[in-house]
């Protein structure tokens, strides 16, 4: 699939749902360093409604999901999205700084001023995603191993650790393997591309790698509890913004 057949597909989107996409990116495997052939498309957007005049004083869906064949879409809302920055959702950050962008009319413009992520909040993130994930798919018999949770796995815990070390992590797990600041060994380095390599079906993995790759996420795991935080922002700012966008509120 090429970016005008994805590009198509987002333009009869705002013609259906009546909204404008201020900004949609790639924000799956194919940005997180470890696509393969049957990686699906997985479209990210933000959106605004064409008028919101009868909304404002009741809930409303904010939230798009679209699935097809190797499609994956989703989209919010400008108000939902403005309240997951708030938060320091670290979903919405990796949209934020995905390297695949089909659609962007400002996303600097639209949280301009509003402060950055939370460190320890997105330390808890990504502990979250990893022990969860963890749990619930890894390790599995070696045959049946899930490798691309593995990598998941992996490449929350490399996020955790640029986040310990005080660094917003990149969105690909290929520029975090070698980052000084992590340090890992050599042999974790070579162990992990193993992992990418036979994951994109281009290599052999043994039982040894598995094992190996087990005590890493083990060892890693012990060490990421999580962190009390106290992260303040002002939730003014927020609501001015919003205004900004959709009104042209002062």
């Amino acid at each position: 699939m090429i970016k005008e057949d994805i590009l198509e597909i987002l333009h009869n989107i705002e013609k259906t749902e009546k909204i404008e996409i201020l900004y949609a990116c790639e924000a799956g495997n194919r940005v997180l360093g470890f696509a393969n052939e049957n990686s699906d498309y997985n479209i990210r957007f933000i959106y605004k409604k064409e008028d919101y005049k009868d909304y404002f004083f009741k809930k409303y869906i904010d939230v798009i999901e679209c699935e097809g064949d190797g499609l994956d879409i989703l989209g919010f809302d400008i108000k939902k999205a403005l309240n997951l920055h708030y938060m320091n959702n670290g979903y919405l950050r990796e949209w934020m700084i995905s390297n695949q962008v089909y659609i962007d009319k400002g996303i600097d413009d639209i949280f301009l001023n509003l402060g950055g992520f939370d460190l320890d909040v997105l330390k808890n993130h990504y502990a979250d995603i990893a022990l969860r994930d963890w749990r619930r798919y890894c390790p599995l018999e070696f045959k049946n191993a899930k490798t691309e949770k593995y990598l998941r796995v992996i490449r929350s815990i490399l996020c955790w650790k640029l986040l310990d070390c005080g660094i917003y992590p990149p969105i690909n797990l290929n520029d975090m393997i070698n980052h000084q600041l992590i340090g890992l060994d050599k042999n974790t380095q070579y162990t992990i591309g193993e992992l990418i390599d036979y994951h994109c079906k281009e290599g052999n993995l043994s039982e040894m790698t598995m094992f190996k790759l087990d005590n890493f996420i083990l060892n890693s795991l012990s060490h990421m509890d999580n962190v009390k935080t106290d992260s303040f922002k002002d939730l003014s700012l927020y609501e001015h913004r919003f205004n900004e966008i959709l009104i042209g509120g002062e």
